[in-house]
Order: structure tokens, then C-alpha cells, then sequence
């Protein structure tokens, strides 16, 4: 019996260790679980952007529509003014002064008749025309209200959409920074753990007796409980000191010390607001910018004053690296050129004359260097 108890006991403790072996794998399901649905919510608002462009592209085409039939009734209503013109004059005929005049000069009642028919027929032909000419001008202003407003409310729909798309791409940014700590941590307990459980089942293999067995047993059973009790203190307060330490401490390259975290990624949505913009050479404001110009701008709306030039705004920027960028980081090209990241590779710049405001790929044009605004 005894030998019976001592045996449950230890198959017991090796399901612990089995368990702790496999806990480091488990941790953090949730935070993964986060970044897939962000990154799917990406996905989504990226297809809505593209939706979006479609949409726009075919207003605009009819805008143009609209403007070219818009021509053609300014021409009709023109014409037709012309023609209330050749009217009035033809009512003056014999070098009368006016229709009454016309009408008065007959010199028979039969004639008299077939004037006053006249003057009623093109009094009537001119109500006519300027009730048409009225209608005309109501149908090209209402259509070319209903083209505009369509037109500017799918603009702000589309920008919407890439402002969704930056503050979706800080969020996995943040959820991915987040579940690098929790990994670290969940790693470490998780190696902690299978060592306790390992000497706690080693010692029930070696036990002469059932209570120490149990002892070893509960000891096993402690250290396993270990790693889902720092599991939920870390997915509850993102770590404690030393796991943020040791993971800052892992960011870190052999150029690059570790950088405070960044604060800016909430600029990214204003900067994505000034695409279009045309870029300016100078230029500070959103009548047209150049690339210092918008960075010095968009930091200035959050409270920031960055120098004016590449290079001085360069200067006041903590090194990173390019594993370390987040959004809201300022990407460079020497000393000659500045953007601002915005996460998933991207970043938005005023890049040169003739071109404006726009987000370009990091795989398409590569920064040398990399700063975070402190």
C-alpha cells in the first residue's frame, strides 16, 4: 500500500514537471490573441482604404462630368438670353417704341387682333424661356452640390481611414512591445519553475516515506502554480522592474544604448492628415511644406518645439536603432532629409519639389539613421 501511495505521488510530480516544461509556451496567449485581431483590423482598414480610393477616383471622374455639362447649360442659358434679346427687338417693328406702341398703330381691327396675338405669343415664349432658363440654372446648382459634397465627404472617409490605420499600427506596436516583455518574463519563471519542479520531483523519487513524498510533492505543485501566478500579475501590471530591466536590456544593440520608450506615436495621425499638401521649399505651414518643416509642425501641435533643420532636430534626438523604431520615431537621410514613422515599415514626409505630403516605404527608400524625440 505504501509503495502504491509513494508511486501516485511521483507519477504525480512528473505531471507537474510536464507541465512547467511546457508552461513557457502557453504564457501570454492573450496578448497574441490582441495583436492578431489588431493586425487583422489592419487588413480590414486597409482594403477599406483602397475601397475608399475607388470610390473617390469615380467621383472625381464625375465631377469632371458634371463641370463638362455645366459648360453646356452656361452655352444654353447664354444662347437663350440672345434670343429674349432678338425678341425684344423684333417687337419694335415700323420703328415702334414699344409692344403697346406696336399693337396701338394698327391700321385695322384685323390687324390690330393679329398684332396683340403676336405680342401675346412672344410674351409667352419668354416666360417660357426664362422659367427654363431659372430651372437650368436650380439643376446645375443642385447637381454640382450633390457631386462636391459626395466627392469631400469620401476625402475626409479616406483620410479617416489612414488616421484608423496609424493608431491601429501604435496599438500593435504597443501590444507587441508588451508581449516581448511578458515572453522574457514568462520565459524566466518558466525555467524557474521547471527547476523547482524537477528537484521537488527527484526528491519524491528519493523519499523514504509519505510525508516527505507529500512534502516534495507540494513543493512541485507550488512551483508549477508559480508561473501562471507571475502569468497574471504580468498580463495585470506589464511586468514588474526587473522583467522591464531585463527586457530593455535585450533591445539594446552594441551601437545603440536602449532608448526611453517613445511618446510621440500619437503625432502620427495628425502628420497622415496633411497628405496632399503640397511640398514647398521653406515652407512651415500647411499652405505647403518641406520635410523639417512638417516634422517641426506636427511635434509643435503636441507641445514639442524641435529645431528647424534636418540636422538640428537630428542633433536633439536619442539614437535608436531600426528594431527599436516605433511610431511617432523620426527616420533620417543624413543630414538632407527627415520623415516621421508610422509603423508597418512606413513613414509620412514631404519628400521634393514638384511632389506633396505622402507615406512612402521604408523597402521602397531606406533611412540611414534613426531618432526618438524625447
Amino acid at each position: 500500500m505504501r509503495n502504491s501511495k509513494l508511486f501516485k505521488i511521483t507519477l504525480t510530480a512528473a505531471a507537474a514537471l510536464t507541465f512547467a516544461s511546457f508552461a513557457e509556451s502557453s504564457a501570454k496567449a492573450d496578448t497574441q490573441a490582441d495583436i492578431d485581431a489588431i493586425t487583422q483590423k489592419i487588413k480590414d482598414t486597409e482594403k477599406s482604404i483602397k475601397k475608399g480610393q475607388e470610390k473617390l477616383s469615380k467621383l472625381e471622374e464625375l465631377q469632371y462630368q458634371k463641370s463638362m455639362e455645366i459648360d453646356g447649360l452656361k452655352k444654353n442659358i447664354k444662347a437663350r438670353k440672345a434670343q429674349l434679346a432678338r425678341q425684344a427687338r423684333a417687337a419694335q417693328v415700323n420703328n415702334a417704341g414699344s409692344m403697346i406702341d406696336f399693337v396701338s398703330k394698327s391700321k385695322n381691327l384685323s390687324e390690330a387682333i393679329s398684332r396683340t396675338f403676336t405680342v401675346a405669343t412672344l410674351v409667352h415664349a419668354n416666360n417660357q424661356a426664362v422659367a427654363q432658363q431659372k430651372a437650368d440654372q436650380e439643376k446645375v446648382a443642385a447637381d454640382k452640390a450633390v457631386v462636391d459634397k459626395a466627392a469631400s465627404d469620401q476625402a475626409q472617409a479616406n483620410k479617416n481611414f489612414n488616421n484608423d490605420l496609424a493608431q491601429l499600427a501604435v496599438q500593435k506596436t504597443q501590444l507587441e512591445v508588451k508581449k516581448a516583455k511578458e515572453d522574457e518574463a514568462a520565459r524566466k519563471a518558466a525555467q524557474e519553475a521547471e527547476k523547482k519542479a524537477r528537484e521537488a520531483a527527484e526528491k519524491v523519487a528519493n523519499a523514504k516515506n509519505e510525508r516527505d513524498a507529500q512534502n516534495a510533492l507540494n513543493d512541485a505543485n507550488n512551483a508549477v502554480a508559480s508561473v501562471t501566478k507571475s502569468d497574471n500579475n504580468n498580463n495585470n501590471n506589464n511586468n514588474s522592474n526587473n522583467n522591464v530591466a531585463a527586457q530593455a536590456s535585450t533591445q539594446q544593440t552594441s551601437n545603440t544604448n536602449a532608448a526611453p520608450a517613445a511618446k510621440y506615436g500619437s503625432v502620427v495621425g495628425y502628420a497622415l492628415s496633411f497628405q496632399g499638401v503640397p511640398y514647398v521649399y521653406g515652407g512651415t505651414s500647411p499652405s505647403g511644406f518641406d520635410c523639417s518643416g512638417l516634422v517641426q509642425y506636427v511635434f509643435a501641435a503636441f507641445g514639442k518645439q524641435l529645431p528647424r533643420t534636418v540636422g538640428a532636430q537630428k542633433a536633439v534626438c536619442t539614437p535608436i536603432s531600426e528594431s527599436q523604431l516605433q511610431p511617432g520615431d523620426l527616420v533620417f537621410w543624413g543630414v538632407s532629409h527627415v520623415g516621421i514613422y508610422i509603423g508597418g515599415g512606413n513613414f509620412v514626409h514631404a519628400p521634393t519639389t514638384g511632389d506633396h505630403v505622402k507615406v512612402t516605404s521604408m523597402n521602397y527608400y531606406h533611412p540611414d539613421s534613426y531618432g526618438r524625440v524625447n
